[in-house]
């Protein structure tokens, strides 16, 4: 609170939408320091769409930044993840919010690239459909289908089985999982267009993550 000090005005009243506007914060954010006790001497008053509502004057916010403060999180009452909403920054605290995070945007994939629309993908692919084709049909963007493949194991594995069907030289190949074959010969006398088969992507990638790392 000290930081926003000079914009507190003595005069008004705080409700904690105003206290989350002056502190850049998010409600529910504000809503938690309120009530782990790290905003007092509010009062509840009546809100306009009924219930109750903390408010504190402009004069109780600015005690309030005066005062030295030292946070205790008690870990035994509340979850780490709820701590970590109010300032935690334990082990603990990071590691529940990590997976929280994560549980949430795993959450968040799965209702954009369904399970209906992995199985047709897989299906177009191993039918020799490009993958970006592939995409576009079932009405997901590259991203989607490759950054599942990234966490995914399970579509990972098949999407690779299927994607045998877009090798152009053939898996038994020489050049197959080769530069010459990602890249193909399209100038050449006996034109070859670029390979997106799994092996070849799989050069592909195993040469971007040695760049990443010598970079």
């Amino acid at each position: 609170m000290a930081p926003y000090a000079d914009q507190i005005d003595p005069a008004e009243v705080y409700t904690v939408r105003k206290v989350a506007a002056l502190l850049g914060m998010a409600l529910t954010s504000v809503s938690g320091l309120v009530n782990h006790g790290f905003l007092p001497g509010s009062r509840l008053r009546p809100h306009a769409r009924g219930g109750r509502q903390h408010v504190w004057t402009g004069k109780q916010l600015l005690r309030i930044a005066q005062r030295p403060v030292r946070v205790i999180y008690d870990h035994e009452k509340f979850a780490a993840a709820t701590l970590y909403r109010v300032g935690c920054r334990c082990p603990a605290c990071v590691q529940a919010h990590s997976v929280e995070s994560l549980e949430r945007r795993r959450a968040l994939a799965e209702e954009a690239f369904t399970a209906e629309q992995r199985k047709r993908v897989l299906e177009l692919v191993a039918a020799q459909k490009p993958v970006p084709e592939a995409a576009q049909e079932v009405g997901v963007t590259l991203h989607q289908v490759y950054g599942r493949a990234n966490w995914d194991l399970d579509f990972a594995e098949a999407f690779d089985e299927a994607g045998w069907s877009l090798c152009v030289l053939g898996q038994e190949h020489p050049q197959c999982s080769t530069p010459s074959g990602y890249r193909g010969n399209e100038g050449g006398t006996a034109g070859r267009p670029p390979c997106r088969g799994t092996g070849c992507r799989e050069w592909r990638r195993g040469t971007s993550q040695q760049e990443r790392a010598a970079a």
